[in-house]
């Protein structure tokens, strides 16, 4: 049962939905996270839709408030125990039978004067459960300077602050594999700060019955923070959901499609009722699915090896050349290319 938390800077933009989509059919989450939405309440919860999970908790953008937003899949239970605009907090039950668990999702105060609220805050909630405490996303802030990938260095105080909150409430770091930070400011004042701010951290009773927890940095070019995917059974295979037929507007670029759907539609056969169009739809989706690796390939694989791309660039930034940065620029350009002309863009369900 896999969780996803992002700090994806807005939803409003389509290029950030289509690669969250397109997260969602690589990791199968059944849990996805979202920070700085800065959307309405009703446009998030409608993002459901795109995402394939029903459930939906959201604090829309308003005033000082930038947005979050949890959505999970309807095979599990989630049982909201409180929310505001910096969290949401809920226990999570896997199923009917298993033991139900404790799940934070946290956007930190990005104010440094502030940020000693937030974690009066954590302070406050952690006896409203006594279940195992999982706790993840941005929390606007390092736990060391060795986190902190800059020539200046960070304030001691403000991560001694964070430190003494975790260690009060018995939160633990979970560690991560991928790069070394999650966020890498590349605008304003200070270029080039790369930092540590989103992780998942735990309380010892979790961190037993998980034993096996990973968390994964992944990497986009639609923010500056990257999504953080949490695998708490590491035995467990990523199963992708079973994909629904679907009719894809992309397709409708090709000018062979016309004679591609009126011949494999000939070839169905006779349509004498209701049982024959249905399997004449079937075949020529079949014949169109087939079509569409020929004309188009595998979008989703392509994706996924630009994305490790983009990765194996990025872990070399630390004595990054003007030649890396090209192509770096290149990969994105070319990712958001492919993001697109994929079928992320619009489906017509069939």
């Amino acid at each position: 049962m896999n969780a996803l938390a992002w700090n994806c800077r807005g939803v409003g933009n389509s290029r950030t939905v289509r690669d969250l989509t397109a997260l969602m059919q690589s990791h199968n989450p059944k849990l996805v996270f979202l920070s700085e939405t800065r959307q309405s309440e009703e446009r998030i919860k409608n993002l459901r839709w795109r995402l394939g999970l029903k459930g939906c908790l959201a604090v829309g953008s308003d005033g000082n408030s930038v947005g979050i937003a949890l959505f999970w899949d309807e095979s599990i239970s989630v049982t909201l125990i409180g929310m505001c605009s910096r969290l949401i907090d809920v226990t999570v039950q896997e199923s009917p039978t298993a033991p139900p668990w404790r799940l934070t999702f946290v956007y930190g105060e990005p104010r440094v004067e502030d940020r000693k609220h937030m974690w009066e805050l954590m302070k406050r909630i952690k006896d409203k459960s006594v279940d195992p405490w999982l706790v993840m996303g941005d929390f606007n802030e390092a736990l060391w300077q060795f986190e902190h990938f800059s020539a200046t260095k960070r304030g001691e105080c403000q991560m001694e602050d964070f430190r003494e909150m975790l260690e009060d409430c018995d939160l633990h770091d979970l560690g991560f594999s991928g790069l070394p930070w999650t966020s890498d400011n590349k605008r304003g004042s200070q270029r080039n700060v790369k930092v540590r701010l989103d992780r998942a951290v735990a309380s010892s009773s979790w961190m037993t019955r998980f034993e096996s927890a990973l968390v994964k940095h992944l990497v986009s070019p639609c923010s500056d923070h990257c999504p953080i995917l949490l695998r708490p059974y590491n035995d467990d295979p990523i199963t992708a959901k079973p994909r629904i037929s679907r009719y894809e507007i992309m397709w409708e670029r090709e000018e062979s499609l016309g004679p591609e759907i009126e011949e494999a539609w000939k070839a169905a056969g006779s349509k004498t009722c209701l049982g024959d169009i249905t399997r004449a739809l079937k075949d020529v989706m079949a014949s169109l699915k087939s079509w569409s690796r020929e004309k188009f390939g595998s979008i989703r694989k392509e994706l996924e090896s630009l994305r490790a791309k983009l990765e194996m660039l990025q872990s070399a930034d630390a004595a990054c050349s003007s030649s890396q940065m090209l192509m770096q620029e290149a990969i994105t350009h070319e990712f958001i290319l492919v993001l697109a002309v994929g079928p992320y863009v619009q489906q017509r369900g069939v």
